[in-house]
């Protein structure tokens, strides 16, 4: 089986619904609302939804609105995180603030967020469990805030451990792609169990997800990241590969990384011996056998599910997770 074709078929399927969904005019913001969503994006949390309703029996057709949903509160969170990291662009294209200012992108924003649940109540579901969804998007959203916020405040800091930072991670990536799981599975009428483990699958490969995008983002090629190599480094983050790194370096090497993280002008010079101080310390393999390690978990969480594509596809979505190069 193609993975890439399989996610390409539920791709364009969300990609036809979100048309519709931001098919507004007449306003600056409406053009907002769609600059970044419509400049890319792998669709991975809809389309995890889409194969999580079909892998406990559900049709991919019922799952269209919430699929949306989670995708336009994908996007409402980047957009946001643009303005607050100053990022010029996402996508190899200009960001929304950027293109149409501050102000606009924030209410663009804003709006998404609205969207979103615009087009969770058009699911035909029974209200209770149109209850659980709402009561579970509503705390996801709060859980992303919190996660920013905890990411924003470990740049400030040089005592990060590893359980804060994986704490952070569960808030801000991995508990859309839960919730995707979850919702996917409650649309799809799957079991208590089924509901659970698919929860639980989503939340190990969200986090898989964001530790190999830190391996990405200091080791990975640019021109498939679209990123700048080192990135993080410049922005003080704390990823699990510097926490690692800050807790195993000698006295200079620690004092190195401590210097050059947050220095917005590092050369790339400096960046390199960061690499070379990070991989002596063996900091980027183990964060590269951490995400393998709990994509495999996630990947038993599957085991309650019934042989079908479905659940194969889900199975090689994990795998992609910790494979891909961009």
């Amino acid at each position: 089986m193609d993975l890439k074709e399989q996610i390409g078929k539920k791709a364009d399927i969300v990609n036809e619904a979100l048309k519709k969904s931001l098919s507004l005019k007449g306003l600056k913001i409406h053009d907002a609302m769609r600059h970044l969503i419509f400049g890319g994006g792998k669709r991975l949390r809809p389309v995890i939804a889409m194969v999580s309703c079909e892998a406990v029996g559900g049709k991919k057709e019922d799952c269209i609105p919430f699929a949306v949903a989670v995708e336009l509160i994908h996007n409402f969170t980047l957009l946001h995180d643009d303005i607050m990291d100053k990022d010029d662009f996402r996508r190899g294209m200009k960001t929304t603030h950027v293109v149409f200012g501050e102000p606009r992108a924030i209410i663009a924003g804003d709006a998404l967020f609205a969207r979103a649940y615009e087009e969770i109540l058009k699911l035909k579901i029974k209200p209770e469990k149109l209850k659980i969804l709402l009561e579970d998007f509503s705390e996801m959203i709060r859980e992303i805030a919190e996660g920013q916020d905890m990411d924003i405040d470990f740049e400030e800091r040089t005592d990060v451990l590893e359980e804060e930072y994986l704490k952070m991670v569960e808030k801000k990536t991995a508990r859309i792609i839960k919730t995707s799981a979850m919702g996917g599975a409650v649309i799809g009428n799957g079991s208590k169990e089924q509901v659970e483990n698919l929860s639980e699958y989503g939340r190990l490969i969200g986090v898989g997800f964001q530790i190999w995008d830190d391996v990405l983002g200091l080791v990975g090629d640019p021109k498939r990241t679209g990123k700048p190599v080192g990135n993080d480094v410049r922005r003080g983050k704390k990823t699990l590969i510097v926490v690692h790194g800050l807790n195993h370096a000698g006295d200079e090497d620690k004092k190195t990384l401590l210097n050059t993280l947050g220095k917005e002008n590092a050369a790339n010079e400096e960046i390199e011996t960061i690499i070379e101080i990070l991989r002596k310390t063996n900091s980027i393999d183990y964060a590269k056998n951490m995400a393998l390690s709990l994509v495999e978990k996630a990947k038993e969480n599957l085991e309650v599910l019934p042989d079908s594509d479905s659940k194969q596809i889900l199975s090689m979505l994990a795998e992609y997770c910790v494979g891909r190069d961009k």
